[in-house]
């Protein structure tokens, strides 16, 4: 099966090395990684097999604001230009859980249907709408906040009603209401033509993210079901629909590093991807999850 696979990175790490090298071993697959504006391409020139290609129009991207949107849509935009089946969306700190085999395996058994994860019983519930209503301010996007920016959070959350953003007040109407999830999913071919095709025919649709905060769990999950594209995979019993082995509950980081000590979780989920992985983790380690 042709698979593309679309990596959002920034800086070399061991999960990156492993995950490229070993995707981009077999000939029916393509890798195109989108490396953050603010780091030198050049650092990246380890990856030379013939298909892996980089991300052409990058984006500097900041944590939790528009332009994690934006490097998104800049990476599938290039990845048309490609042949492939299905495509994949990973970060620089995820491994594959399953050998190149097993994904074809699984794809077929599924008839190739989308693997997107919409927020329910299985995740605590975040108002979507909250996260574009509003024009949030610089010190949201701060990954390590100070007490200082809580405090401005805070009084923002009793002031917020008059942040709301034009661009909210203009085209909300335009679509029937906000959805999140995880915003890494992997989508067949078709799907991926027919959000694209949307979105640049409807420019309208970005400049309701502009100021948002963390969209990206949004914007593509809102797209999908305002498209009505219902060849969506489901099965409450995994861990999620989207496939990916995150954990979100043991700690003490949010999501998890994992290590050896998930190695059987992640191996019994039946995951196609796990993250996120500590950047110096061991060939070993990768070796064992594949169970190579």
């Amino acid at each position: 099966m042709k698979k593309m696979f679309c990596i959002l990175c920034h800086k070399v790490t061991n999960p990156l090395i492993y995950t490229v090298n070993y995707l981009s071993s077999f000939a029916e697959n393509t890798i195109l990684i989108h490396v953050d504006a603010k780091s030198p391409v050049e650092n990246f020139q380890l990856f030379s097999a013939s298909n892996v290609h980089f991300v052409q129009n990058r984006v500097q991207v900041t944590w939790g604001d528009y332009s994690q949107i934006a490097s998104t849509l800049n990476t599938l935009s290039e990845a048309l230009q490609f042949n492939f089946e299905y495509l994949f969306l990973i970060s620089g700190d995820d491994l594959p859980c399953k050998n190149n085999q097993s994904m074809n395996e699984l794809l077929f058994s599924i008839d190739n249907k989308n693997l997107v994860h919409f927020q329910d019983e299985r995740n605590g519930y975040v108002n979507p709408t909250a996260r574009v209503r509003y024009r949030y301010p610089q010190f949201f996007y701060i990954r390590n906040k100070t007490p200082f920016d809580k405090l401005k959070i805070l009084a923002f959350k009793f002031f917020r009603f008059l942040y709301i953003s034009d661009s909210f007040k203009r085209h909300s109407n335009k679509i029937n209401g906000f959805y999140k999830g995880t915003n890494w999913f992997s989508l067949n071919y078709l799907t991926v033509k027919v959000v694209m095709d949307f979105i640049e025919a409807n420019p309208w649709y970005c400049d309701l993210y502009r100021y948002s905060f963390c969209g990206d769990e949004v914007f593509f999950h809102t797209v999908i079901k305002h498209l009505n594209i219902n060849d969506l995979y489901h099965d409450s019993v995994m861990l999620n629909d989207a496939l990916r082995y995150i954990d979100w509950t043991s700690g003490p980081d949010y999501p998890r590093v994992l290590d050896e000590g998930d190695l059987e979780k992640i191996r019994g989920s039946d995951c196609i991807f796990s993250r996120k992985h500590a950047p110096d983790i061991d060939q070993t380690f990768f070796n064992d999850v594949l169970g190579d």
